[in-house]
């Protein structure tokens, strides 16, 4: 009786974790921060393609401080009323604004931007996969030039209005619209000819530090 109770505790203890029951209603995803070796197969960046991530990262990073700081100092305002500032919540909501166009150009190369994918899994492993995915960046190479022509001409026409509490140009926001549009294009246009390569996926890692 003892041996077989022994048995029984013995394979419980050595049951698989997979022999438990799922209890998400969703499937395992498969990603980078998963599966390191998915960027295995993808092509490699060329070293302006790398500068120019780096380049992006590094002032992305810098805005997010100065989100970070500027709500903390909101937050600091409404406790010690001496100290409020009106140009805190102002710099956060700017840098907010100019973080989401510099990121741009580095989230399209790394998949990492919002897209709809309606007939991906059912054409994927076809060769009309490959034609979706080239008339895709096909799409976002003439859209990210459009963003980038019409920020540029933004750019002279509102430099001339300021933000009410730190007095910046507004057109300097504009800045970085012409940057992260050019760059979106740049790496669209990177993906087309490697349309039938696995495309690279964000990792958290390139963003620490």
């Amino acid at each position: 009786m003892t041996q077989g109770s022994d048995d029984v505790a013995g394979n419980d203890h050595h049951r698989a974790p997979s022999d438990e029951p799922d209890e998400s209603i969703f499937g395992a995803t498969s990603t980078v921060f998963t599966v390191p070796e998915l960027n295995a197969d993808a092509p490699a960046e060329p070293l302006p393609l790398r500068v120019l991530s780096r380049i992006e990262v590094v002032i992305g990073v810098t805005l997010f401080g100065l989100i970070f700081i500027g709500v903390m100092y909101q937050v600091l305002g409404r406790y010690v009323p001496e100290v409020a500032w009106i140009g805190a919540g102002e710099m956060a909501l700017l840098s907010m604004v100019a973080m989401t166009f510099i990121t741009m150009g580095y989230l399209v190369g790394r998949n990492g931007h919002v897209v709809i994918e309606v007939f991906d899994g059912a054409l994927r492993g076809r060769r009309l996969f490959v034609a979706l995915r080239v008339i895709s960046a096909v799409i976002m190479v003439i859209t990210c030039i459009a963003l980038a022509y019409d920020a540029y001409n933004k750019v002279d026409a509102e430099w001339g209005r300021r933000s009410a509490a730190l007095g910046i140009p507004l057109g300097a926001l504009y800045l970085f619209a012409l940057f992260g549009g050019i760059s979106s294009g740049i790496h669209s246009a990177w993906k087309i000819p490697h349309a039938h390569r696995p495309e690279r996926q964000l990792e958290i890692s390139e963003m620490e530090g």
